[in-house]
């Protein structure tokens, strides 16, 4: 999540919207519709990664496509990512840190890291590079380390879909990490921008939390009406690459608990009509939307259960 420590291994549900769009260059296809959520350790709610806990969250949240997982240093994707894939249709996203510090990365160093990982792939899966790169190094460093593991996996594995994926928390006006263009530096916003060449979609995720608002709305609400969707939408809507909600999660953590139904359902309307084309819920802790408990810090819903389980119902793997 939009936090600052990276997740080992960690599973997510994702849901792929229908949208309008213009087009992109050939490439292996992204899907029109799909949703996800995240998994948990032992089958349980909280944290971890099993095949298991991701078929478990289908039973509360429909027939997610798209399953998460994280690494932090170079790791090959596990074998149960792989299995889950193969097996049960869960689309493996694959999110990975390298071992090498991203100027080494756009260097070459690390090319045989990135070789080995994309090798492994499956045919129509996700790779991304250092998720939510903009606390861990300037945009600009960002962008030629990235352009170089599009290189090296699309050359490996051209099947594999490798999109950058940029953290909300720093796309709030007013950031120091994502600056408006004008002011200067390696952090502008057209300084963390992939060219289209090296992105085969976009990526953007997007938390919200009472009890941690800083710019963004008085949710639950559209993430239309988030100025740190907006402000990242207009950086890239017009590239004409696929866009993606790889990482969602609302929390009304004050007072009454509001339910996530209305924002999701009125979310689902601005993102299709925008090119968005997946959408993977966090499924996890106090962003949990299952159907019969809930972690610590986390509340049921049902009424947010149900426009979740509409808009997998509408999605199209």
């Amino acid at each position: 999540m939009s936090g600052v420590f990276y997740r080992s291994f960690v599973a997510v549900v994702a849901v792929v919207l229908v949208g309008a769009g213009a087009s992109v260059p050939a490439q292996a296809a992204i899907p029109t519709l799909a949703v996800g959520a995240t998994t948990s350790a032992a089958d349980t709610v909280g944290s971890g990664n099993t095949c298991a806990g991701f078929l478990d969250e289908r039973t509360h949240l429909g027939n997610l496509g798209i399953r998460r997982v994280f690494a932090s240093a170079g790791q090959l994707p596990p074998a149960d990512a792989l299995s889950c894939h193969n097996t049960y249709g869960a689309i493996l996203w694959y999110s990975f840190k390298t071992t090498c510090t991203p100027g080494a990365v756009a260097a070459g160093s690390c090319d045989t890291e990135i070789q080995n990982i994309a090798a492994l792939m499956p045919a129509d899966s996700y790779l991304t590079y250092n998720h939510e790169p903009e606390n861990d190094m300037t945009g600009v460093q960002f962008v030629a380390a990235f352009q170089r593991v599009h290189l090296i996996a699309k050359a490996v594995n051209p099947a594999v879909h490798v999109v950058p994926i940029y953290m909300s928390y720093q796309w709030r006006p007013g950031s120091s990490r994502v600056t408006n263009n004008g002011t200067g530096g390696d952090n502008e916003i057209r300084d963390w921008i992939v060219p289209a060449a090296s992105a085969d979609a976009y990526g953007f995720d997007l938390y919200w939390q009472a009890s941690t608002r800083g710019s963004e709305p008085d949710d639950p609400v559209s993430v239309g009406l988030d100025p740190r969707m907006t402000r990242w939408y207009n950086a890239f809507a017009s590239l004409g690459r696929p866009l993606t909600l790889p990482e969602w999660g609302i929390d009304d953590d004050q007072g009454t608990r509001a339910s996530r139904g209305p924002a999701i359902r009125a979310s689902r309307t601005w993102l299709t009509a925008r090119n968005f084309r997946i959408i993977s819920y966090w499924q996890l802790d106090n962003w949990y939307l299952g159907a019969t408990s809930a972690p610590a810090g986390g509340y049921l819903d049902p009424d947010g259960v149900a426009a979740y389980q509409e808009l997998v119902a509408a999605a199209t793997p």
